[in-house]
């Protein structure tokens, strides 16, 4: 399959290199159209390193690729453009601006693209009915349950029609009921659209959606599963054995 993401030897230090590094070469290559998850507990350097593909933080060391394009040679004029059009974004606290409604929500990021204006409101409308938040679409966030306003932060940053969507702990404010709902949400569109998704959990549940998980300790890889066609739930089971074991049976601290 095709390489959209390339990480080579990427390592980020702070405090001027004294203390240990947060991403320590840290090294895999995501295909195009592919569903992986980067796991581990706090403080594991899985954020920072997202932070890096995300443009929003530079590596000490190593090399970014996403299509071919290093990232470190994006002119910082440009860097702006850079995300809004080729990557979408799903935080934990949703980021949703509570002065508009849903739907001016998800539209914001083609107006800013400069997509025709009377294309986007039919845009907006599919998105919304392919993650079932259509009849919502005039009501404001704190209108909404959490699930709601998180799947129109999905809706939102597919709305930019990405090369990369990158969520950052997408379930951390759901409930079980919600964040089963979310991840479902993630598959079908992994599927149906082939978007590539790369997400930041330490929930089990959460990455047992994916087809692949990259295990961090830190801030290295220290491990990696493959779903291989496995039930959902053989490759939940899956991963908490696999996480017991990082633990030396001590338990997984989130």
């Amino acid at each position: 399959m095709e390489t959209l993401l390339e990480l080579e030897n990427v390592t980020k230090t702070y405090g001027g290199g004294a203390e240990a590094p947060a991403v320590d070469g840290v090294s895999f290559r995501l295909p195009r159209g592919s569903f992986w998850a980067v796991m581990g507990p706090s403080g594991c350097g899985k954020s920072t390193l997202l932070n890096m593909i995300s443009t929003i933080d530079r590596p000490t060391a190593g090399r970014i690729r996403l299509g071919g394009q290093d990232l470190a040679r994006i002119p910082d004029r440009d860097m702006a453009r850079f995300r809004r059009e080729r990557l979408g974004f799903i935080f934990q606290d949703y980021n949703l601006l509570d002065t508009l409604t849903l739907g001016e929500n998800i539209a914001l990021s083609m107006t800013l693209q400069g997509r025709p204006r009377e294309e986007i409101p039919l845009q907006v409308r599919e998105l919304a009915r392919r993650l079932e938040i259509e009849p919502l679409l005039d009501k404001f966030p704190n209108q909404v349950s959490g699930g709601q306003r998180q799947r129109c932060a999905c809706a939102r940053a597919l709305a930019a029609r990405p090369d990369l969507l990158l969520a950052d702990e997408p379930t951390g404010a759901l409930d079980s009921r919600g964040a089963g709902n979310l991840m479902e949400t993630l598959a079908s569109l992994n599927g149906a659209l082939h978007v590539t998704v790369l997400m930041v959990t330490h929930d089990a549940l959460s990455a047992s959606w994916c087809e692949k998980i990259l295990f961090m300790g830190d801030g290295r890889i220290t491990g990696e599963m493959d779903r291989a066609g496995r039930e959902r739930r053989a490759f939940f089971l899956d991963i908490l054995d696999h996480m017991a074991a990082m633990a030396g049976g001590v338990g997984y601290v989130s």
